[in-house]
């Protein structure tokens, strides 16, 4: 019998490749509203479970527990984006002395090469560079101009977030009115309990290796005399969220600044130290011990995350990204049917290789034996 044109690899494959083109389309152009969306998805599945139990705890109205919790979101988002405001307004207003250190290192470097027999333009030298340093001063002005874009998308954040919250019963009852019989329906709220469970101590445990890691670094930049200590603290710790990409983005930024602001490059070195100090802190001993393994996901498909986060969202791509990744991997484990599919975004353990690493090892002594016959 012949084989239906839709029941074919070829359909399949062509359907998978349209679903996956359509599905990154709709997001890219649903960037202004699944951005803000998405922060308050990842939000209220962090604090669904803590909110519940002040809820019934202290026999608080759900009204009133959400308008307080989304308040206090608001208010500290708010204040993170002033704090940055006011440090990056200060930084500007040194602009014109960084200008001239940026110009003098320039030279230097210039003057330098010049030495070793490269050939320079005549046209690169001290005048120009101050010039064109001092000239592009109005980047700074546009990232101060986006902190009012920002705010008013934080607003949006929390509308999102307190409908999210406060309606989170009605997707308890779009479970029971579908799967009807009381076994299913269990199962159900047990496989939601246990992603949120999951999602709150994933997101919870970010935030505070996060602030472990800002903090440590604010100690070690006061140490060493690195100038806006604190601001440059909390940006390496923010950065430190984006994946493989933000330590070493956060560590070229201070080292820049050190080596602009500082005579030699003994701050320079020790702020690059300190930031590389931080990070193995952080991965081999912090977020263990506090986060664990609670979503898993193998090197690649973090990386993946943040690459096609980046290209799709921007920055809040980059950190959005792998807990939904995560969420999609967890969704998948929960079903039988899609299971084994969730063994493609995490680490295997070790015996599980091992067995893996015997199987090839005794095809390829095989082929061997063949080949020397």
């Amino acid at each position: 019998m012949t084989e239906s044109f839709t029941n074919s690899q070829l359909f399949k494959t062509a359907t998978f490749l349209f679903c996956a083109s359509l599905i990154i389309a709709i997001f890219m152009l649903g960037k202004p509203f699944l951005v803000p969306l998405a922060w308050g998805l990842m939000i209220a599945l962090a604090s669904i479970r803590m909110l519940d139990k002040i809820e019934y705890k202290f026999r608080i109205k759900r009204i009133i527990v959400t308008i307080t919790f989304v308040l206090l979101v608001l208010v500290l988002v708010i204040m993170v984006f002033f704090f940055f405001y006011i440090e990056i307004r200060t930084i500007v207003s040194g602009m014109p002395e960084f200008a001239v250190k940026v110009s003098s290192m320039f030279h230097n470097i210039s003057v330098a090469i010049k030495g070793y027999g490269v050939a320079v333009p005549d046209h690169i030298d001290h005048d120009t560079i101050h010039t064109y340093v001092s000239g592009h001063g109005d980047l700074i002005t546009r990232i101060l101009s986006g902190f009012g874009q920002g705010i008013g998308k934080i607003f949006l954040v929390a509308i999102y977030l307190f409908f999210l919250i406060y309606y989170r019963d009605n997707y308890l009852t779009y479970l029971e009115q579908k799967e009807k019989t009381p076994e299913k329906i269990e199962k159900a709220r047990s496989k939601f309990n246990d992603i949120l469970d999951i999602i709150n101590n994933f997101l919870f445990g970010l935030v505070i290796v996060t602030l472990i890691m800002a903090i440590t670094l604010y100690v070690i930049f006061l140490l060493i005399g690195l100038k806006y200590a604190l601001f440059f603290a909390v940006l390496v710790g923010l950065l430190s969220l984006i994946p493989y990409l933000g330590i070493p983005v956060g560590l070229v930024i201070v080292f820049i600044f050190a080596a602009i602001t500082n005579d030699g490059y003994l701050v320079p070195i020790l702020s690059a130290a300190g930031i590389l100090f931080s990070n193995i802190l952080q991965e081999s001993i912090f977020k263990p011990l506090i986060i664990g393994d609670k979503i898993k996901l193998n090197a690649f498909f973090i990386f993946l995350s943040v690459i096609v986060g980046g290209l799709i969202w921007g920055i809040a791509g980059m950190i959005l990204f792998m807990p939904l990744i995560g969420i999609i991997k967890l969704l998948l484990e929960k079903n039988e049917d899609t299971k084994p599919l969730s063994l493609l975004f995490t680490q295997l353990p070790e015996d599980v290789k091992h067995h893996f690493h015997k199987t090839v090892e005794k095809e390829i002594k095989k082929e061997l034996k063949e080949e020397n016959k």
